[in-house]
């Protein structure tokens, strides 16, 4: 069974979001992602400060069962690495929702992101 929290958004591309700010958010991979990717050897983030654009490359994550690539949801700016995540990768397969990737900053409104309803949905 996949966990998929309720008080988070989601996206077509298995990424959770955790607003923290009016424009920043936490993100992370989620469960449903963590288990196609397999046991997580490396994760790889686009460099702090760099602007990215809708549907842009913001890291990859190398699994034993291949690569994910993890896709910008929207126009934004990297505020923030996790710098242990490094030294935890293992954990993004136990807790996926409690280690986050990066602190990301926008200027979007939130109803491009998917809910817990339909992300459900997706993964179904």
């Amino acid at each position: 069974m996949i966990l998929i929290p309720k008080n988070i958004y989601y996206t077509k591309h298995h990424l959770w979001l955790q607003k923290i700010g009016k424009y920043d958010f936490c993100v992370g991979i989620t469960d449903f992602g963590q288990k196609e990717i397999g046991e997580i050897d490396l994760i790889e983030l686009t460099n702090k400060g760099s602007l990215l654009k809708k549907e842009s490359l913001l890291g990859i994550v190398y699994g034993t069962n291949g690569t994910f690539h993890l896709i910008a949801p929207f126009d934004c700016e990297i505020i923030e690495k996790n710098r242990d995540l490094h030294k935890h990768t293992a954990y993004v397969n136990t807790a996926p929702y409690n280690y986050w990737f990066a602190i990301i900053t926008t200027k979007i409104d939130t109803v491009s992101l998917l809910t817990f309803e339909d992300y459900r949905q997706l993964t179904q």
